[in-house]
């Protein structure tokens, strides 16, 4: 009797671990692999407000110590805007040239180029472990793939990133932490995305690009989350 009563006690336990939800650990911050390139559609929007919307790339290096961002026609870009070159069209192509001292703001259709920031405001390379320590927010559906998403808060935004299973990136996403708390969307084309060398060509800062900008980028003092 006693053997039946213990037979069906571990039954029991059998099917209540069975019937029971497997609990998975969260999906580890990614890191980036060290080279890169990738096009995108780029948004910017203060509340429901559209602010910009536009094309660009980003070519990515790290183990040279080089990248270059691209926001293409119609751009409204933070780092670009308001460094005091006389343009014709400020919100025309302009290219972020960053090496592991520099930063500098290229319009190369007017051949305009400047110095914005370096190391001590925080302009160099992102190393491919800025999402240590990032919280994951799960699954979304981007552009018809599944997405893994993680947030991390950074110098002066709250950022997110997202990425497929196989580590293809979907979609960057931050919120401005200083008034008006601008929200900056990048979704990527997963087509375009590519490993592997790029030309060394991509990251030439041009030779008129010699002095700082008349108004360089200062980091926000304040921070508002």
């Amino acid at each position: 009797m006693a053997a039946n009563i213990v037979t069906l006690i571990w039954w029991l336990l059998e099917v209540v671990s069975l019937t029971q939800p497997l609990i998975l650990a969260p999906p580890q911050p990614p890191s980036w692999p060290e080279t890169f390139s990738v096009s995108f559609q780029e948004e910017q929007h203060i509340s429901i407000l559209p602010v910009s919307k536009n094309t660009g790339a980003w070519y990515y290096d790290f183990g040279n110590g080089k990248a270059r961002f691209d926001h293409l026609q119609g751009q409204k870009d933070n780092f670009c805007s308001g460094r005091g070159l006389q343009l014709k069209d400020s919100r025309g192509d302009c290219h972020l040239l960053f090496n592991t001292t520099d930063m500098h703001v290229h319009y190369p259709r007017e051949q305009q180029c400047c110095r914005a920031c370096g190391a001590a405001e925080g302009c160099t390379v992102l190393k491919p472990t800025w999402l240590a320590g990032a919280k994951y927010l799960g699954k979304e559906n981007i552009s018809g793939m599944v997405c893994h998403g993680w947030e991390v808060r950074g110098t002066a935004a709250m950022d997110r990133w997202y990425q497929t299973e196989d580590g293809t990136p979907c979609r960057y996403w931050e919120r401005i932490s200083y008034w008006p708390h601008p929200v900056h969307t990048i979704t990527f084309n997963i087509s375009t995305y590519r490993l592997g060398p790029i030309p060394t060509s991509v990251f030439d800062v041009p030779e008129y690009c010699s002095r700082a900008c008349p108004s360089p980028w200062t980091p926000p003092v304040k921070m508002e989350y």
